[in-house]
């Protein structure tokens, strides 16, 4: 099965792509953030999958009663494609989008202890010289990393945590 951020990438380059030639990237950027919210509750998330609902509803329910026609066509594609669950990332990649178009980039980096000052300027630094960019860490403490730290830029992973060099370790000894 492919993962979320793989069938959302699609739908989010398109999403930008729209949004940026009808120069309403904020009006969708706030959208989707808002329909990423909800679709971040397991209630309404499983309210997404029932088969009694109806396509105008869910798409009345993400879309509220202010988007534009465009925007609930393009929420009407994710509920026909049974993609709603997907919304959040859908939503992370189009940030990442405009931040590429804008020359800033926005990177989570999960570690299981908290990040030195030092760390943090390096991994900046490292990551400025990698994608050209100004970038603005976000850091979040996971502890079930064991150790190391895995870096989300945009739609990029790089993962040096322990718990995945021994993933990877399992994958080389089994196949």
């Amino acid at each position: 099965m492919s993962e979320p951020i793989t069938l959302a990438r699609p739908y989010a380059k398109a999403a930008f792509e729209f949004a940026k030639s009808e120069s309403v990237v904020e009006q969708w950027s706030k959208n989707l953030l808002v329909a990423a919210g909800m679709a971040h509750d397991d209630q309404i998330l499983n309210y997404f999958s029932r088969p009694d609902v109806r396509d105008e509803e869910l798409v009345n329910l993400v879309c509220g009663n202010d988007a534009s026609e465009s925007y609930q066509n393009f929420v009407h594609l994710l509920v026909q494609n049974d993609r709603l669950s997907l919304l959040p990332e859908v939503a992370d990649l189009f940030q990442h989008y405009l931040e590429q178009d804008s020359q800033s980039l926005t990177v989570d980096v999960y570690s299981a202890v908290e990040l030195s000052d030092e760390q943090k300027q390096n991994m900046t630094v490292a990551l400025s010289k990698r994608t050209g960019k100004d970038i603005s860490l976000q850091t979040h403490i996971d502890e079930s990393l064991m150790g190391g730290a895995r870096i989300h830029c945009g739609d990029l992973v790089i993962d040096g945590t322990l718990s995945g060099k021994v993933e990877r370790m399992k994958t080389e000894l089994f196949n």
